[in-house]
């Protein structure tokens, strides 16, 4: 059995392809992302723009052609923060349905944490003692206290990092009244997260795909690597703090030259930054790893290894 995952992200619309491996173990054959940042210019007003539907509608003809040289039995659209907050939401929805013939879920903050933690749980990365997984969206992020066993606490918070961007709209490098405003607007929506974390306690942050994977391709970059991280992947804490401060001060250009980040990401990857600092100090943790799976591969595994799956017609 063959499937592809459609994750239409805020940023990004992501096509996971995936078949039943040994064990019902999901195996992974096909990834394109591709770049499509439907939150932009309407996510921090609640709705999405006309040009962004258009960018949405092409990048699905692209996935749309994929799939269908990849054979697949069967194919699945999800929609997050950005889609599940616009008040044109179920517009758009409709109109992709119409146009391509995808027809799309929009899940919920809850629905994407619990699938951001399925997905972790296949990348082999959890232990017995608690971790706090982070998966920072454009739209959202997702926040999943879990051990390898089960999941103590989760939500989803609008604290997307295109969201950010368009409420805070920083200076070029941000401003240290700027990055102030920003840590407290965080802090400040993240207290019932820290309120669990102190009971939990947990030992180490499980930073999953995006911002992540580029925070790790970058500190390999720049000692001189270039291999791709791995899940799992130990992040050298004394580089990510230089990374931290770096970022800090760096321009829009500077960022676009960095090596490992791509372009779509550099006007926003400071509010990255600036989100996974913040928690591993309010949290005292000292260690933090690397997840490339999350969300879709979640889904794809769950849905080859729980789900009676019917080939569309």
């Amino acid at each position: 059995m063959r499937i592809a995952i459609l994750d239409l992200g805020t940023n990004t619309f992501n096509l996971l392809i995936a078949e039943e491996g040994r064990h019902k173990k999901p195996v992974f054959i096909y990834k394109r992302e591709l770049p499509v940042e439907i939150g932009k210019g309407g996510i921090h007003k609640g709705y999405i723009t006309a040009e962004a539907i258009e960018r949405a509608i092409a990048a699905l003809h692209t996935h749309r052609k994929t799939i269908t040289e990849y054979n697949v039995d069967n194919y699945y659209a999800f929609a997050t923060s950005a889609v599940r907050d616009a008040a044109n939401g179920k517009e758009f929805a409709e109109r992709i349905r119409v146009e391509t013939g995808i027809e799309i879920k929009i899940v919920t903050g809850e629905e994407e944490a619990q699938w951001i933690y399925e997905g972790v749980k296949y990348a082999s990365v959890l232990g017995e003692n608690a971790s706090v997984i982070m998966d920072i969206g454009g739209g959202s992020t997702e926040f999943i206290i879990a051990n390898q066993d089960i999941i103590f606490w989760k939500r989803s918070y609008p604290l997307g990092v295109t969201r950010l961007y368009e409420m805070f709209f920083p200076s070029d490098p941000m401003s240290k009244e700027k990055q102030e405003q920003v840590e407290k607007y965080i802090t400040d929506m993240l207290a019932d997260m820290f309120e669990a974390a102190d009971i939990y306690k947990p030992l180490e942050l499980i930073g999953s795909s995006g911002s992540f994977d580029s925070f790790a391709q970058i500190i390999i970059s720049r000692a001189g690597g270039n291999y791709e991280p791995q899940n799992g992947f130990d992040f050298p804490m004394d580089e990510f703090n230089k990374l931290y401060d770096d970022l800090l001060i760096s321009t829009l250009e500077q960022r676009l030259k960095m090596n490992g980040l791509i372009q779509m990401r550099a006007p926003m990857f400071v509010y990255s930054a600036i989100l996974a600092k913040l928690v591993l100090e309010r949290l005292s943790i000292k260690r933090m790893k690397l997840s490339h799976f999350a969300l879709k591969e979640g889904i794809a595994g769950y849905l080859l290894t729980h789900e009676k799956i019917k080939p569309r017609e």
